[in-house]
């Protein structure tokens, strides 16, 4: 650890965003090759280093002070967080495995179930900016994060960041969706 990246951490610490930005640039890759080493996927591990860093940007500084003061190896400590995402999308990716081999126990048979779950997910999407739904409608179509970037100027990193925020906010809104059917019809 240099004391360039123990200097800007503690300044990131401190409230500036700016010095986070920093680290970014000193420990992104580096992070990104272990998460590589765990999940065997690298758009994976590059959207699961990103989101840290997003989390990190969203965190307030008194929080940051009470918890994160005292760390002395940054890089450890970013490396120990980036294991337990990955090991976190690990189980969630085998959670999901089970369901897709247990897949007769949770077809969808009936068309009105299906177009309700349609009608749903469409929800959940126009809840998303219309820059958002741009990016996304983009990627699904193939297009690479880089060429995302090209078109709306802006670079292929956030490009990934606004992908894996935009995921996150789906999953979130298809979860209270989900809640608010449950507790409708039950």
């Amino acid at each position: 650890m240099t004391e360039d990246q123990i200097k800007y951490w503690n300044q990131y610490v401190n409230g500036n965003n700016s010095a986070l930005g920093e680290l970014y640039e000193f420990l992104f890759e580096k992070l990104v090759f272990r998460a590589i080493y765990y999940t065997r996927n690298p758009e994976t591990a590059r959207d699961i280093v990103g989101e840290l860093f997003v989390s990190l940007v969203e965190m307030n500084s008194d929080e940051r002070r009470l918890h994160w003061s005292k760390v002395k190896n940054v890089y450890a400590f970013l490396l120990t967080i980036v294991r337990n995402k990955c090991l976190d999308y690990l189980k969630i990716e085998a959670g999901r495995l089970q369901i897709l081999n247990h897949q007769e126990l949770y077809s969808i048979n009936d068309t009105q179930e299906m177009s309700d779950i349609i009608k749903h997910l469409e929800q959940c999407l126009n809840e998303l900016t219309a820059d958002e739904r741009k990016i996304i409608k983009l990627h699904l179509k193939g297009f690479t994060n880089h060429e995302i970037g090209d078109e709306f100027q802006i670079s292929e990193k956030t490009v990934r960041n606004k992908l894996s925020l935009s995921r996150k906010r789906i999953i979130k809104l298809w979860h209270h969706i989900c809640l608010l059917i449950h507790f409708i019809w039950n």
